[in-house]
């Protein structure tokens, strides 16, 4: 009996594409070949051979994913669990369907049996293990929909046979460039290879900052120096790798990447300088994330020290992105550089006629009493000066935690100082003005009655 053969698909002509004729005649050599397949024997052992597959693949899909949590059971492995079974146990399913249709198309393919429709199941579901796969591992839904669409393009046209040809003809276009040859599918394979590498280095790099942010024996600043700079290099030598499978030598692009950094030099003069500066941070330990910093009119705790910006979060909660080269080139207040430990001055006033020796000890009996005071240095009330309207003392005190705030403790300090004056008849001072008339300038004084 002489079974049908697979259909002749021939690859585009570019050229006839616009030929509705070729069109029809192409649709209907295809409709007589699926009439002539349907009632095949080996359609029908196809068909049966793709459904048992299939149904075995999706069966086994539960116990493969049993087995998969099991072997990340072990300690070693342990901490990739939640990640590598939510990435991997939507793709066993189909992954599984397509290792037993590839089993059954090496079968027919040894005993001359035609399988087009079995290599027609196989390549849907490899597609649908990789988009699965893709989106799994890509968070972004654009960047997950575009992954997902050329996968199944490609399948599409591994299917059709327009592959092989399309590759071919990509191929083709290019031209040479330092001395090598760059094609269209050489620039697309450099891009993809770009990507995944990309991915892969920033994965890594994060796993690595991880596990370096572990270390008890190195300080936050080396901790973040050392991982910034895992991470730049990492990405760099995958752009550098990505660059090379185009087949260009890297130094025929020396000179072409010195003009380039000259020109983005100038034009990104200020990026640059952050950069620096942010190195420059990393290594003398000026700033680092947990110190207490005021700049300008921002108080507040360095959150984090990145390569372009500082991140520091304010008693208010709000988030201040403050380019690096602002600490290399302004005044910067560091509460916490060298010791925790900061004086805070306030100064309090007292009416004329008061006991002054009284009231400097009533200021150091009610600031002791603050809990966030410090007992050593101790608390110190000078005499400042005498001024119009009061006699001016200054409070002096020592706190161990300003980045729990300084306004506030200044604040529970003078409020027990109001207390302790009250109750001890102490006077705070109001202004005070004497009005003098003279004999030989009378007052007029009128009454204006509504």
């Amino acid at each position: 009996m002489t079974t049908p053969q697979s259909p002749e698909i021939e690859p585009p002509d570019l050229e006839a594409l616009s030929d509705p004729e070729l069109w029809r005649e192409r649709a209907l050599s295809l409709w007589e070949w699926i009439k002539a397949q349907a009632v095949s024997t080996d359609f029908a052992f196809q068909v049966g051979a793709i459904i048992v597959a299939v149904i075995v693949g999706f069966a086994l899909r539960k116990h493969i994913a049993e087995l998969l949590e099991r072997l990340f059971t072990i300690s070693a492995l342990q901490r990739f669990k939640s990640y590598s079974v939510r990435t991997l146990t939507p793709v066993i399913g189909p992954a599984l369907a397509y290792i037993f249709l590839s089993a059954v198309m090496y079968i027919f393919t040894q005993a001359e049996i035609d399988n087009f429709w079995v290599r027609l199941a196989a390549n849907l579901m490899g597609a649908w293990a990789i988009v699965r796969l893709a989106t799994s591992l890509i968070s972004e839904p654009f960047w997950a929909r575009t992954a997902a669409i050329i996968a199944w393009t490609i399948a599409a046209m591994n299917i059709l046979g327009w592959l092989t040809p399309t590759m071919g003809f990509l191929e083709s276009i290019g031209g040479g460039v330092g001395g090598g040859r760059v094609s269209v599918l050489s620039a697309i394979q450099a891009v993809i290879m770009l990507v995944v590498l990309y991915w892969l280095a920033s994965r890594a790099a994060s796993i690595l900052s991880n596990r370096i942010n572990k270390l008890p024996s190195l300080n936050p600043s080396a901790r973040l120096l050392i991982g910034k700079t895992v991470q730049v290099t990492l990405i760099t030598t995958a752009i550098l790798l990505a660059i090379s499978s185009l087949g260009i030598p890297l130094g025929a692009l020396a000179i072409f990447s010195g003009a380039v950094g000259l020109g983005i030099g100038f034009g990104l003069q200020k990026i640059f300088s952050n950069l620096v500066s942010g190195v420059i941070l990393l290594l003398d330990r000026s700033i680092k994330p947990g110190d207490v910093i005021t700049l300008d009119e921002t108080y507040g705790r360095v959150n984090s020290l990145g390569m372009r910006f500082a991140s520091v979060i304010t008693r208010d909660g709000m988030e201040h992105l403050i380019p690096n080269e602002e600490f290399i080139t302004t005044k910067v207040i560091n509460w916490s550089f060298s010791d925790h430990a900061v004086r805070i001055k306030r100064a309090v006033g007292v009416a004329y006629g008061t006991d002054v020796p009284r009231a400097v000890d009533l200021v150091i009996e009610a600031a002791e009493t603050v809990p966030r005071v410090l007992e050593s240095p101790k608390v110190k009330c000078l005499l400042r000066g005498f001024g119009d309207n009061s006699i001016d003392l200054e409070v002096r005190f020592w706190i161990a935690d300003p980045g729990q705030g300084v306004n506030n403790v200044a604040s529970e300090v003078l409020i027990a100082i109001w207390q302790s004056f009250a109750d001890n008849g102490v006077e705070f001072p109001f202004p005070q003005r004497d009005i003098h008339f003279r004999k030989s300038d009378p007052v007029d004084v009128r009454i204006i009655s509504d």
